[in-house]
């Protein structure tokens, strides 16, 4: 799984307009030239407590590298966890996750 590191990467994809949201996530995509997927990970900036931020990024995390194979290649793409991903369970997420892949045309 590649990582987007770089802020001038995570703002590229922000600016690219190209969103598509739920109740507990957030996705930005942006086409890009190579033959993998980059991915991101960021929380909304709502979300106070460290922990609770970080959890939620680590299940994200978690969720596309167990459904990797399921999304089309040739994205860069940002997962932004909103404030009430906070209550959600990992299920929760997962399905938040795979809706919100639907809605972009980003699911095999």
């Amino acid at each position: 799984m590649n990582i987007i590191k770089k802020n001038l990467d995570y703002k590229a994809v922000y600016n690219c307009n190209n969103s598509f949201s739920d109740y507990n996530v957030v996705i930005f995509v942006k086409k890009n030239k190579e033959l993998s997927n980059r991915y991101g990970f960021t929380s909304a900036k709502k979300i106070k407590n460290a922990v609770d931020r970080n959890r939620i990024r680590r299940r994200l995390k978690e969720i596309v590298r167990l459904n990797e194979d399921k999304i089309n290649i040739g994205y860069d793409i940002v997962f932004m966890a909103r404030v009430n991903a906070v209550n959600a369970d990992y299920k929760e997420l997962e399905k938040s996750f795979f809706k919100v892949l639907k809605r972009s045309n980003l699911k095999k």
